[in-house]
């Protein structure tokens, strides 16, 4: 049993949009400042957890959740593997959860507030400034990805660099009417420092009754005789339906960490490894994912 006197466990929650930069962001907290023996559990959408197998952390110090979309169906694993963790003979120092792209931050924060054992120390949503407009205006996913900003105490932005002032700046003051309460890291200016336009004024979310929209899932095992080209363009071509997607492929003779997200590719070379040749992703319900799977399929 834990020591009767030990602390509450901190938690940091690690949030974002599919494709923010959650897991960058963690290996470089992991590698810069992370308290000794503290415990990351990690959860994907996908039947393989990609986002596992890319952080550089100690085995024994990662969990992997298997619920999938860390959406409902979160909450009992969760729930449980909270429960054990606060009753490890020798518990963590720190808590670490990164969420799945899909997930709603706040259902995890109010667990771990009730959740004996457990303090919540802060929500770092991680944030992808060259996306943030068109998610924002896509009616299908913008209540949450305004939930998820407006979650955070901090928010950690990325890939703004190739924006010009003009655009940077305007998405900036977009970002924080959403949450003018946080704290801002990252690209938010050419030197990293945080902004706060003195003209951002909190906005009103639109309303939502949390209903998660109509995500689907897929797993599709593909031909190694694949080309970058060909997956990119039938990717590109199927984008609507398309939300995310990623896995360990080999393609043109060489094996990759594959990653799509805002209609980028990254190719990313690899030793290999076992499941090379699945990709994971999620999408939504209708005739443009329907369209997607089965092009998928067809590929040789």
């Amino acid at each position: 049993m834990p020591e009767p006197d030990a602390g509450p466990i901190p938690v940091i929650v690690v949030a974002g949009y599919l494709g923010a930069g959650k897991t960058t962001w963690l290996n470089a907290h992991l590698r810069d400042s992370v308290t000794p023996g503290t415990l990351v559990l990690v959860n994907d959408f996908g039947t393989i957890n990609v986002d596992a197998e890319l952080i550089d952390y100690a085995g024994e110090r990662l969990l992997k959740l298997s619920s999938g979309c860390l959406c409902c169906s979160l909450s009992d694993e969760l729930g449980t593997q909270l429960s054990r963790i606060g009753r490890w003979p020798e518990p963590p120092a720190a808590l670490i959860i990164e969420t799945s792209g899909v997930a709603r931050p706040r259902r995890i924060a109010d667990m771990i507030r009730v959740a004996r054992r457990f303090r919540l120390e802060r929500i770092v949503t991680l944030v992808d400034l060259a996306s943030l407009a068109q998610r924002l205006d896509d009616g299908r996913v913008a209540a949450l990805v305004e939930e998820q900003i407006a979650s955070a105490d901090t928010l950690s932005v990325n890939r703004g660099d190739d924006l010009d002032s003009e655009a940077r700046d305007r998405l900036m003051t977009r970002l924080q009417t959403l949450n003018l309460a946080a704290t801002v890291t990252g690209g938010a200016s050419r030197t990293g420092a945080p902004t706060r336009p003195a003209t951002a004024q909190p906005v009103t979310l639109r309303r939502t009754d949390e209903r998660d929209p109509d995500w689907q899932r897929f797993a599709i095992d593909l031909p190694p005789s694949i080309t970058r080209r060909s997956l990119e363009t039938l990717l590109t071509r199927h984008a609507g339906g398309l939300a995310r997607a990623k896995g360990f492929l080999k393609a043109d003779g060489r094996h990759y960490v594959f990653q799509w997200s805002g209609g980028r590719a990254e190719w990313t070379p690899t030793a290999p490894r076992p499941g090379t040749g699945q990709l994971v992703g999620i999408g939504f319900v209708g005739e443009p994912f329907d369209a997607l799977i089965a092009a998928l399929k067809a590929l040789d």
